[in-house]
């Protein structure tokens, strides 16, 4: 599944990035995601909640992240499953982070996302359904913790 976001955070381009490049602590950001902690270089193991339709699902994996403040990009690639029901997830979320001439940031986000197992047959409105409502529910807490930055 694909999925594309338009996104525009009230904040200067600097405080923007500088909540980004905290991974654990822009991850924190993310409703579900219950933990995030380095794991080897620019990858970090997590642990997301979520529930989706009728299904809850406790998905546990690593996340590669890669930074280039100098283009402005924020790469993610992720694998995470939940072996207790069976399903999982494998993306690349690609992002990139434009400071705009009245003094906002805008985010665009590509990202590619397969689901396997009990989460891919959930089926595509009720997942995009849910994506929605967590990408502008990070929107409002980035903007949130922007205004918190010194």
């Amino acid at each position: 599944m694909k999925f594309e976001y338009h996104l525009v955070v009230a904040a200067p381009h600097d405080r923007v990035w500088k909540i980004l490049e905290d991974i654990p602590r822009a991850a924190q950001l993310m409703p579900g995601v219950d933990s995030v902690e380095p794991y080897e270089e620019c990858s970090y193991k997590c642990t997301l909640s979520i529930r989706i339709g009728p299904m809850g699902f406790n998905l546990s994996g690593v996340i590669g992240v890669d930074t280039d403040r100098g283009s402005g990009t924020w790469t993610i690639k992720a694998q995470a499953q939940d072996t207790r029901i069976g399903g999982g997830v494998v993306s690349t979320m690609e992002t990139a982070i434009i400071a705009s001439s009245t003094g906002t940031t805008e985010i665009n986000i590509k990202a590619d996302v397969q689901f396997s197992g009990r989460l891919g047959q959930l089926g595509q409105p009720l997942i995009k359904k849910k994506a929605d409502s967590m990408v502008r529910e990070f929107t409002e807490n980035l903007e949130n913790a922007v205004m918190g930055v010194r």
